[in-house]
């Protein structure tokens, strides 16, 4: 089939749940595989989260790669952000793929071999260095930053080559012809210069208006003042947050944590490396005799290997960051002794070790805040759901609000005025105790779908929380008065006035097209180049018209004339080195799109199945 019509059906297939998730995740090449720590203290999950055929992932191994993904590349948001945020989709969809084409190859019997997987990884630009050259150091030092050993990089490795084996020669039957990509590259690259002439929105300068005018102004724009419906609302509530604070750790409890956590709180030895890495043990052997008659390190590498001293560094790293045979010997080594030769997937290797830095435990005054806080956060979470229950029991027994909250330990929020938007009757937002509580839409949600003075049904909040409303009062929306928002409408009324005013100086600036202005270096179609804070809104009007034409830009704070006064073609070898880069894009997105024709094929054919649920479980549970 062609192109067109391929897409068509992949897209089409794109309804399906299988194929969503491929299409969550459509990440290639090796670099984005250096994703950190692989220990994530989960436990549990003997089912199959990702199955296919004989082949299939655990609960556990998918929960680890998600923490993985999160630690490294979402730091700052917690399991459930990342979670809400869609991460574990992605996680399952390269999952899938990777599932699934294991399948496939045990059923075609492929193989990938050791002379394929070195070919891979001596051509990963990630592993280059500056003269375009493989860095056996570079390498390792990559694998030890992200925490991954050579054993689990090269199963990815296998794992992207037997890819290619069952795919690549379909996908490179798809090319983006250089014609095209010239095309795109040049209307891309083009840039223009403007000349800028500004004018200020300057509300203070503009005089109070006349009754007369205020009073039309209102009348024109009265429903803008309507009060909105309003609700006043008494929240009680209880969080792990608020139990927390009030429970005391013992010394006991402080010391058990530290002990069953030792390891978490030690540092481990470190080693300082070099190494050189030959095809066979004979030419390592011939090294590691000449480094044994005292000849230099690097003089035996730039001899033997035309390795530079960067190429031999393999930099500071921990034991479990190195292959295990290699790790076995480097950290058995003492300083300064050259041992080897030692043999991985990589070859023979040679190393000496330059530093060791000793591990240890961190003394207990240490770290006692964190364990405290931490017990603390543990044990909150589990009374919290205790206390949730004796909080529902209460009002099913005909407690109050507040004799309900009292007797778990609650607290109380007085709500006033607040509309369906969270926010107050001039559109504000809403003050007071309950404020933070109405910035979860379950608390706003339950306040206006909860019947008036009624106590509602216990429900759960963000951030480990549980609440329940009673709505005190409602009032309708309604008219206001030009007196009940006189102030109001006066600042409204001179911001207006004020951004005709600017506008009607730019429209004269533009009508007189004259010399007056600013004028830009070049810029791109997407405003690159421009320093403005609307860079896009002018670049959009300044591509949109002939040189030395003017026009209007609108930004709230100013008006803005914009000239164009020159385009500026983009020169050739800029063309063609933008004409490659879109070459290998169009290239790269059409051979996904093969390649997610071909997993939706394999799909069916080993029954792909997909188990979320359990997945969930674990990484919920690893907050609690």
């Amino acid at each position: 089939m062609d192109d067109t019509k391929m897409l068509q059906a992949m897209r089409s297939g794109a309804k399906s749940p299988i194929m969503k998730f491929f299409l969550l995740f459509l990440a290639g090449g090796f670099a984005l595989w250096g994703i950190g720590d692989g220990t994530t203290g989960l436990i549990g999950g003997s089912d199959k989260a990702v199955s296919a055929g004989e082949e299939s992932v655990s609960p556990r191994e998918v929960a680890m790669e998600f923490e993985r993904t999160r630690r490294n590349y979402l730091p700052n948001s917690s399991v459930g952000e990342a979670l809400q945020g869609g991460l574990l989709n992605d996680i399952m969809g390269a999952m899938s793929r990777d599932v699934l084409f294991r399948a496939e190859n045990r059923s075609l019997g492929l193989t990938v071999t050791r002379d394929m997987q070195r070919d891979a990884i001596v051509n990963e630009g990630s592993f280059k260095d500056e003269l375009g050259n493989f860095s056996e150091g570079r390498f390792m030092q990559t694998l030890a930053n992200a925490g991954m050993s050579e054993g689990e990089y090269l199963q990815r490795v296998d794992g992207v080559l037997m890819r290619d084996q069952l795919v690549g020669a379909l996908a490179s039957g798809s090319r983006f012809d250089e014609a095209s990509a010239r095309i795109v590259a040049a209307y891309d690259l083009e840039r223009r210069r403007v000349r800028l002439t500004s004018f200020p929105v300057t509300p203070e300068t503009i005089e109070a208006p006349t009754e007369s005018a205020l009073a039309a102004y209102f009348a024109e724009n009265k429903s803008v003042y309507d009060a909105p419906e309003l609700r006043s609302a008494t929240i009680a509530s209880i969080s792990a947050d608020l139990i927390a604070s009030s429970i005391d750790i013992t010394d006991a409890e402080i010391q058990a944590a530290f002990e069953n956590r030792i390891d978490e709180f030690s540092t481990p030895e470190t080693r300082q490396i070099r190494q050189m890495v030959f095809d066979d043990k004979a030419t390592a052997d011939t090294a590691l005799s000449r480094l044994t008659a005292g000849e230099e390190f690097a003089a035996v590498a730039a001899d033997m290997l035309n390795w530079t001293e960067t190429d031999t560094d393999l930099g500071t790293v921990t034991k479990s960051a190195l292959d295990p045979a290699l790790a076995d010997v480097a950290f058995a080594t003492a300083a300064g002794t050259p041992a080897g030769p030692v043999e991985t997937a990589f070859g023979q290797h040679i190393l000496v070790v330059d530093a060791i830095t000793e591990g240890g435990a961190a003394e207990l005054d240490d770290v006692k805040d964190k364990i405290v806080d931490a017990l603390r956060a543990e044990q909150s979470i589990g009374i919290l759901y205790d206390k949730a229950n004796e909080f529902e029991d209460a009002l099913g027994s005909g407690a109050t609000l507040a004799e309900a909250a009292a007797k778990v330990g609650g607290t109380l929020a007085e709500i006033n005025n607040v509309s369906r938007n969270g926010l107050d009757i001039d559109g504000n937002p809403v003050n007071g105790d309950g404020a933070d509580l109405i910035q979860d839409s379950a608390v706003l949600d339950l306040i206006w779908t909860s019947a008036v003075n009624e106590t509602s049904v216990i429900q759960e909040g963000g951030d480990d929380m549980f609440f329940a409303v009673r709505v005190n009062s409602q009032s309708p929306q309604t008219e206001r008065s030009l007196n009940d928002v006189k102030s109001r409408a006066i600042a409204d009324w001179k911001l207006v006035q004020a951004i005709k005013k600017a506008k009607a100086s730019a429209e004269a600036a533009a009508k007189a097209n004259d010399d007056n202005g600013t004028i830009t270096e070049p810029f791109r179609r997407n405003g690159l180049g421009l320093d403005h804070q609307a860079a896009g809104l002018i670049a959009n009007k300044a591509f949109s018209q002939a040189t030395g034409a003017s026009s209007i830009v609108e930004t709230g704070s100013e008006a803005i004339a914009v000239k164009t006064i020159e385009i500026v073609a983009a020169k050739d070898a800029e063309i063609d080195e933008t004409s490659k880069i879109v070459i290998e894009v169009m290239n790269n997105a059409l051979q996904e799109d093969m390649l997610n024709m071909v997993l939706l094929s394999l799909s069916e054919k080993h029954d792909l199945q997909l188990n979320v649920a359990p997945v969930q479980q674990l990484l919920v549970g690893s907050q609690q």
